[in-house]
């Protein structure tokens, strides 16, 4: 694994420290920028696909319920 470092100030560090015997900090900021980075990827992500559907013009109204209705009356 890589090492990173982060600054905080000198007061939540000894708060911390406090309480590194109940909170397992490597762990707690470990899962904080996984989750960070899940996040932006799905934004992107999400982007991505509005991009992609902006040219496609809608379907008219109506277009489902008949789509619908052929697939029941298929069977």
């Amino acid at each position: 694994m890589a090492v990173v470092s982060v600054k905080v100030p000198e007061e939540i560090k000894e708060k911390m420290r406090a309480y590194s015997d109940v909170v397992k900090w490597p762990e707690i900021i470990r899962e904080s920028i996984i989750k960070k980075i899940e996040e932006v990827e799905r934004g992107k992500a999400v982007e991505k696909v509005i991009r992609l559907l902006e040219p496609i013009a809608p379907a008219p109204k109506g277009t489902a319920k008949v789509l619908v209705r052929e697939d029941r009356n298929s069977h």
